[in-house]
């Protein structure tokens, strides 16, 4: 059989197309520096390579959401130093405060100063990122954490309430690891870790063995009801006795010793609890005796047994209030009474077994105080805004610089934890990173033209372009006379 010439010229046209073809598909491979160009060029490759470019991007967006967290949580960590600071700064000045040389007007700077700081802090509470978002509100992030609900006449915060969330902002970083970023603000600035309650002041009240409710400070008002006087003496309360009166005592805890020097019982001495002795006639009807711990009784004498010399056993009761009076009950003189706050509802438990006298107390719930209750209390105390004198000043204060060093020492637990979770995410940014670039240098290694072998690829297919050329013009100059022959 034989070859038609058209079979040939059909076949040589189809030779320099494929040439031509794979000579184009080279030299693009060699310029662009990429041995895949479609899917064709090499399936199995170009499916892998297409794999690795949606890995890629799932690295892209790991890093990118790590990057983020960690942004966020420097921030929280540069807030609550900058707050630490803040709480070192007030307790210098607490410290200040306390020492007896101290001048008022000096008290009255500083009282002014952690009022200041007051300010500041809840400025750092409720710190703001970029996008708005608040950083200590949790899971309500766009809800402003901290405000002030109540204050005093000067204008000053007595109060300053939470309104974000409990609970804590967490992100997915990635597969199967979280970061918290955006902090409770209650978790960070009103930790409690509950202590003993203690009492300041000279009623002789002190903690029971119920457990409190009540939280950051308070008062004890221990107030004075009635007394009464035991035995044939003929002394009975002065008319200021009710009101006035300050000794407060079961039976016996208080005791009168009446001298009648004229023996009639018009006149003579009278002291209270072995105090000074002051003399008495049987005109005074409202009389004040002092005790030596200033304890106060007002009695009347006005009717003293004639001849009585001798100790007089004294009853005085009294009542407990934390409302400010609002609300009381009787001491009954008991390890535990508990005394609820009629507007809160909190309870106190008071051991009244070794109250003595009317009076209030500064009532400290040991760790309850959240930060802005702390500052709020200690500002107060530096003013003396409750008149304290100075031995339960000074004992109030110091309570309240321990309380600075626990807050202090909670919101340093804080920095450490959300520096450990920074650590953390940078490690899992470099780990991250380097997965991304050996991904993206075996995608590379896929689709990179080796160019040595692309080149001599590249000459063959010239070469062969070129006996393609050559074997058209032979077949092109055929005729009719060479194909008969």
């Amino acid at each position: 059989m034989r070859v038609s010439s058209d079979y040939q010229y059909q076949q040589t046209l189809f030779n320099m197309q494929s040439s031509f073809e794979q000579i184009a598909k080279l030299q693009i491979q060699i310029t662009s520096g990429k041995r895949l160009q479609v899917a064709s060029d090499d399936p199995t490759a170009m499916a892998t390579v297409m794999g690795n470019k949606v890995q890629d991007k799932r690295y892209t967006n790991d890093i990118a959401l790590v990057q983020d967290a960690s942004a966020k949580l420097q921030s929280s960590v540069d807030a609550l130093t900058s707050v630490q600071d803040l709480l070192t700064n007030v307790k210098s000045m607490a410290l200040q405060a306390n020492n007896v040389t101290t001048p008022a007007a000096t008290n009255a700077t500083l009282a002014k100063q952690v009022n200041t700081a007051i300010d500041q802090l809840l400025q750092f509470a409720n710190q703001t990122l970029p996008d708005g978002s608040y950083l200590f509100s949790g899971t309500a992030s766009k809800s402003t954490p901290f405000s002030v609900t109540s204050t005093n006449a000067a204008g000053q915060p007595t109060a300053i309430s939470y309104n974000g969330s409990n609970q804590n902002s967490e992100v997915i970083v990635s597969r199967s690891v979280t970061a918290s970023t955006m902090l409770s603000g209650q978790d960070v600035f009103q930790s409690r870790v509950r202590g003993a309650t203690t009492f300041v002041g000279q009623t002789g009240a002190a903690a029971g063995t119920g457990t409190d409710n009540a939280t950051g400070q308070g008062q004890l008002l221990v107030q004075h009801l009635a007394t009464s006087f035991a035995g044939t003496s003929g002394v009975a309360a002065g008319t200021s006795s009710a009101a006035k009166d300050t000794v407060i005592g079961p039976a016996g805890a208080h005791s009168l010793v009446i001298n009648d020097t004229s023996g009639t019982g018009a006149s003579g001495t009278v002291s209270l609890n072995g105090g000074p002795a002051i003399a008495f006639t049987n005109l005074d009807s409202d009389l004040k005796v002092t005790g030596p711990a200033g304890e106060v009784v007002y009695i009347n004498t006005t009717g003293i047994t004639p001849g009585f010399n001798g100790s007089v056993a004294m009853t005085a009761t009294g009542s407990l209030s934390v409302d400010g009076g609002a609300t009381s009950i009787p001491i009954d003189f008991s390890s535990n009474q508990i005394v609820t706050d009629g507007t809160s509802g909190k309870i106190t438990n008071v051991n009244s077994t070794n109250i003595r006298q009317a009076g209030t107390d500064q009532v400290e719930y040991q760790g309850t105080s959240d930060i802005f209750q702390t500052l709020i209390a200690l500002r107060d105390t530096i003013a003396n805004t409750q008149n304290l004198s100075g031995k339960d000043r000074s004992a109030v204060l110091q309570k309240q610089i321990a309380e600075l060093d626990r807050t202090h020492s909670s919101i340093g637990d804080t920095i450490g934890s959300q520096a450990v979770q920074s650590e953390s995410l940078t490690n899992l940014k470099d780990y991250l990173t380097s997965l991304q670039l050996n991904l993206g240098q075996s995608t590379d290694n896929l689709e990179a033209t080796d160019t040595a072998a692309a080149v001599v690829s590249l000459q063959q297919q010239m070469d062969l372009y070129q006996a393609s050329l050559q074997i058209a013009a032979k077949v092109n100059t055929l005729s009719l006379m060479n194909f008969i022959n």
